[in-house]
């Protein structure tokens, strides 16, 4: 059976470019992906084609990537024609191929229906560090960041409410053993080198305890972590 696509979900700056470059170790097809970034050295492995289709469809319900919508969002037909002639290029792919852009976090309703046997795994990231690290590359004070956080991590359990996929917290200790475990589960070769992770740079990795505004929803992701 044709191996089904795969999504790797999560809020910025949490991980989700470690752990798509992880899976691009093990077998993932990315396609062509950003390898160099001034705030990711190995490049946040997104393929910029899905920014501008992703942004027209934040954009027409008043959301932005830094403003997440606090519904699903349903797509036009003219969007959703858009995000297939990006995806035409992944039929040259080897399989299983597998994309990674935050935004699509909070806008998986459109994706489901062009692709509805996509699989998803999810990276999660102490709400503190996220929303850190966000200052540090954008700005934003604390409370826009966890705001942003909470946003995203809620679209994330609410797909995990509705289907089983792994979350992989970016700051657990064995990272690498979770990440090897999923990606079995995934039917990606788990016993390969992962390079991608030496070296890896978490400069705003911290153990203390969550805004009480984020608290309970800390929490809830902490439970789901595989």
């Amino acid at each position: 059976m044709k191996p089904a696509p795969i999504a790797v979900i999560g809020m910025h700056r949490s991980g989700t470019s470690c752990l798509a470059g992880c899976l691009e170790d093990l077998g993932l097809s990315l396609g062509e992906v950003v390898t160099s970034a001034p705030h990711n050295k190995k490049g946040n492995r997104e393929n910029p084609r899905f920014w501008p289709v992703h942004d027209a469809v934040l954009q027409r319900v008043g959301a932005a990537w830094d403003a997440p919508p606090a519904e699903p969002v349903v797509w036009t037909p003219q969007e959703k024609a858009d995000l297939k002639a990006v995806l035409a290029d992944y039929d040259a792919l080897p399989l299983p191929w597998g994309f990674k852009d935050p935004r699509a976090t909070v806008l998986l309703d459109g994706w489901f229906e062009i692709l509805p046997d996509l699989r998803l795994i999810g990276s999660i990231r102490h709400p503190l560090a996220a929303a850190g690290s966000l200052t540090a590359r954008n700005g934003f004070d604390l409370e826009r960041g966890l705001s942003i956080w909470a946003g995203y991590n809620r679209a994330l359990l609410r797909w995990r409410d509705t289907m089983v996929f792994d979350v992989i917290d970016y700051d657990a200790p064995d990272y690498e053993v979770r990440v090897r475990r999923s990606a079995q589960r995934l039917g990606l070769d788990a016993a390969r080198p992962m390079p991608f992770r030496e070296g890896a740079l978490n400069h705003q990795k911290t153990q203390a305890e969550p805004p009480s505004s984020v608290a309970d929803l800390w929490a809830r992701l902490q439970e789901i972590a595989a």
